[in-house]
């Protein structure tokens, strides 16, 4: 039967991150499903080639990595919702410069910064959730935030590319900058309200509970050292797995470019896709809250790399977008994995730092996995890179499976004692 006191706080849950959090980021991911599709796909149409195109998309993850840090400890010491700011108005800026760009070198330079923006707005949004929501519900309200920018990766390559088919690239990308505006405004109206009306977060028992946060003056590398063993465990785990899904973006539209199909064409598979993995984030919040973490994660890695797998088998539009929907799921599976793993691990007094270095070992994912398409497609060709990147995917299936702990497990433990 359902308790009806969890069922409100559930709910409580909800609301109070409705307007800071789950309104700007549902805008802001059909920003960048929109830009991820555009990028490699712009690369090519201004004369780069498969390996080229990659590599510019690499571009994306090095900003990532580049963030992840000082976004963290930025995060710590001025807030997360200066932060979020920050991050949205990187992307403006990066979507305006992008469509103004007319070769390879300045859509390197604009997918860097469009990298730096997602990293920013990530992690502001993580410390957010982290310091608000209570344990119990984090993996559901984590999935939660993943279902919502799968929505958007639905969303945002379909339009996208119906605006590059029936436009231009530069509408598109003026587009993205438009709506990445519209978010900034609304989470600048939602700080001044906020300051306004001051209201009283759905985890203020759960902080009180606990010891007070203190600003850690540690170094980086200290922070590392304490944590090394959850780093190289957990943290392979996510390194692999954002290597795959970076992979994984990058792929779908250059094997779509090299059956022949139009952006059009290839926004809607990558759209279909994508709304096949925003119809499991709701299962994934349960399996992660409910039969752990370890069980989301292997069946996100197992179901993803199989997916990619696929891809390179396929020879028609039809085959594309069954594998291109099977690795949908398997995404889908693991929806919030990542951060939920992060907030569990992260320790209290450090959390930002802690967070900011998990994010970038994620986000080095980011950086390899595009940079191994170009390195194998530029030797090889593109259907070798497909299979080292499954190859990947299934390795940090086995590191998960014999390594990382259940963390659902040592939270239940805790709140016994």
């Amino acid at each position: 039967m359902t308790n009806p006191q969890t069922t409100d706080s559930r709910w409580a849950m909800y609301q109070s991150l409705f307007i800071p959090v789950y309104l700007p980021s549902f805008l802001m991911s059909i920003c960048q499903g929109a830009a991820l599709l555009l990028i490699p796909l712009y690369a090519l149409e201004v004369g780069g080639s498969p390996a080229a195109a990659a590599m510019i998309f690499a571009c994306r993850g090095l900003g990532n990595m580049v963030a992840d840090i000082p976004a963290g400890y930025a995060a710590q010491k001025l807030g997360d919702a200066w932060v979020m700011r920050v991050g949205v108005g990187l992307m403006v800026a990066a979507s305006l410069g992008a469509a103004s760009a007319d070769g390879l070198a300045e859509l390197a330079l604009f997918t860097f910064v469009i990298g730096l923006s997602m990293a920013t707005w990530l992690l502001a949004r993580l410390t957010f959730i982290s310091d608000s929501v209570p344990t119990a519900f984090r993996g559901q309200a984590l999935s939660s935030l993943a279902g919502l920018q799968r929505v958007g990766n639905f969303l945002g390559p379909v339009i996208g590319g119906y605006l590059v088919f029936h436009s231009s690239y530069t509408v598109a990308f003026v587009a993205i900058a438009g709506l990445s505006g519209l978010t900034l405004a609304i989470l600048v109206l939602t700080a001044i309200r906020s300051r306004a009306q001051p209201q009283r977060s759905i985890n203020a028992d759960h902080r009180h509970d606990q010891a007070s946060p203190q600003r850690s003056s540690q170094s980086l590398w200290a922070l590392l050292k304490r944590h090394q063993t959850i780093f190289m465990t957990a943290g392979t785990v996510v390194f692999l797995l954002t290597l795959l899904r970076a992979a994984r973006t990058l792929l779908v539209p250059l094997w779509g470019a090299y059956l022949g199909l139009n952006p059009a064409e290839i926004g809607m598979v990558v759209g279909i896709s994508a709304a096949i993995d925003m119809m499991l984030f709701p299962a994934a919040g349960l399996i992660m809250d409910l039969y752990g973490r370890r069980v989301a994660g292997m069946g996100c890695l197992g179901l993803l790399s199989s997916g990619v797998l696929l891809i390179a088998f396929t020879d028609s539009l039809l085959m594309f977008t069954l594998a291109a929907c099977f690795a949908g799921a398997g995404n889908g599976i693991g929806s919030g994995i990542n951060m939920t793993l992060g907030t569990d691990f992260a320790p209290v007094n450090e959390r930002g730092p802690f967070l900011g270095t998990w994010r970038l070992i994620g986000d080095a994912g980011s950086l390899v996995g595009p940079s191994l398409v170009a390195a194998i497609a530029g030797s090889i060709g593109l259907g070798p890179s497909i299979l080292a990147s499954a190859a990947l995917g299934y390795l940090g299936l086995g590191v998960m499976a014999v390594f990382v702990p259940e963390t659902l497990t040592k939270i239940e433990k805790s709140r016994d004692d």
